[in-house]
């Protein structure tokens, strides 16, 4: 600390507060150095700003991460859509799962002409149906829904990881009896869980003369995904 006596400046020694001249470059009293003395509160500025700018740096990293992860998750919700799912017709009027948990219920598929086929007014009834493809012995289970836009979604009814082949529809959500991952019923794209990249695996679909159609080579050729 500086100070001045009539047009004398003095300075004040930071270890013993004896007053000393500022020509002084050692204290009368103590003997401490005045240069070193400054050095050293000069480096202790230094450390305090450095060490600020760090805790800042790291702050703000954070706050860019946390962003990233914002921004991914957003695009991941909106730009994965399958374009098949989002061309289907709506095929029924607009329905409210909210507050509901629906079940599946078993239904019998049948084959000709190279096509599987359900009762569509059994879908549009239950809302959620299990059906089973027979290929050579090895039954295949599949399963269609109404969506609450009133879409129809046929699918293979496999979760691989965990390899449940029952699910349920819970408000906006088709979710796995085994694991309980969920997955959004308009586009089966994953809201949460540990499966969320295997939902039941889309199959396209016609509607003829009151039954749902599916190619049975698209359902022959289907393998698992893990």
């Amino acid at each position: 600390m500086k100070k001045n006596k009539g047009n004398v400046q003095r300075t004040i020694c930071p270890k013993c507060k004896t007053v000393n001249l500022r020509s002084n470059r050692f204290c009368k009293k103590c003997g401490v150095s005045f240069s070193r003395s400054l050095k050293d509160k000069r480096g202790k500025v230094l450390a305090k700003k450095k060490k600020l700018s760090f805790k800042t740096s790291i702050l703000l990293i954070m706050i860019a991460l946390f962003l990233g992860w914002i921004g991914y998750n957003w695009f991941r919700g909106n730009s994965g859509r399958n374009p098949a799912i989002s061309s289907l017709p709506q095929v029924s009027e607009r329905v409210n799962y909210s507050g509901q948990a629906i079940e599946m219920t078993n239904v019998e598929a049948t084959v000709e002409n190279g096509r599987i086929s359900i009762d569509f007014d059994a879908v549009l009834d239950k809302k959620i149906v299990r059906f089973e493809y027979d290929n050579n012995g090895s039954k295949l289970p599949l399963l269609a829904y109404i969506t609450p836009s009133g879409k129809a979604i046929t699918a293979v009814s496999v979760c691989e990881p965990c390899q449940s082949t029952r699910f349920h529809i819970r408000g906006k959500s088709m979710v796995c009896n085994a694991c309980a991952t969920e997955w959004n019923l308009e586009t089966l794209r994953g809201i949460k869980g540990g499966c969320l990249t295997y939902p039941p695996d889309f199959i396209p679909n016609t509607i003829e003369n009151h039954r749902i159609w599916i190619d049975e080579q698209a359902v022959s050729r289907w393998r698992p995904r893990i």
